[in-house]
């Protein structure tokens, strides 16, 4: 099977330019094998769509959860207390969004298996 173009993206910040970017979670090699391992058993009827939900959703989760280099703080923009702003995380926002996720790679995995 040919390369899966697998895209999502969320803020995340990126500690060597110092600033807030949009981040692809499919970024991380461990979060695109395990879609792809789980779509593939989703189209081989292994699975039901509300377990590869659940699937995607725990590789992002083990990966992109309460991990610094996956965190940002929002706030208030004339906000001064730092203990008045969140942390939000790649896993919090993709979670969010999980559906879309879900039938994203299923569209795009078929794709390439129908492309071979």
């Amino acid at each position: 099977m040919s390369k899966v173009n697998l895209e999502f993206y969320v803020l995340n910040h990126n500690f060597n330019a110092r600033k807030v970017e949009m981040f692809n979670i499919f970024r991380n090699h461990y979060v695109y094998e395990r879609t792809i391992e789980y779509v593939k058993q989703y189209l081989n009827e292994e699975i039901d769509y509300e377990t590869l939900k659940i699937k995607i959703g725990k590789a992002i989760q083990y990966e992109e959860w309460s991990r610094c280099e996956y965190e940002i703080m929002v706030g208030d923009l004339f906000e001064q207390d730092p203990n008045k702003f969140e942390k939000w995380d790649c896993y919090e926002q993709a979670i969010a969004n999980i559906e879309v996720i879900t039938d994203m790679a299923i569209k795009r995995v078929k794709e390439a298996i129908e492309n071979e």
